[in-house]
């Protein structure tokens, strides 16, 4: 077998253990915590770094410290707490029920 024929190296090549530590956050999630941030309207960057705190439960310096599972949740939490915003007046997003619903 040719070394460019094999799919995951060459037989006798030495096997890499895998990476222990955590892997960088790509560009893309990066790009992504930003916009959300600037939908926010948070521009500066003691806001931004005290939320990104508060969102995943740690003290961070740089978007770039986080892990790809932190940088998804906060994403996800960023988008929950935006889409809770834009639903409409406060009548819609009460939370007991008033005495109509209870009719």
């Amino acid at each position: 077998m040719d070394q460019e024929d094999a799919l995951f190296g060459t037989p006798n090549e030495p096997r890499q253990p895998p990476s222990t530590g955590p892997t960088p956050l790509p560009e893309w999630q990066v790009s992504l915590l930003r916009k959300a941030l600037d939908a926010r309207g948070l521009t500066g960057m003691a806001e931004r770094q005290a939320l990104v705190e508060e969102v995943v439960g740690r003290p961070v310096t740089s978007l770039r410290d986080l892990t790809s599972r932190e940088a998804t949740g906060a994403l996800e939490r960023l988008g929950e707490d935006r889409r809770r915003a834009d639903t409409g007046s406060s009548w819609d997003d009460r939370v007991e029920d008033t005495w109509i619903d209870r009719l």
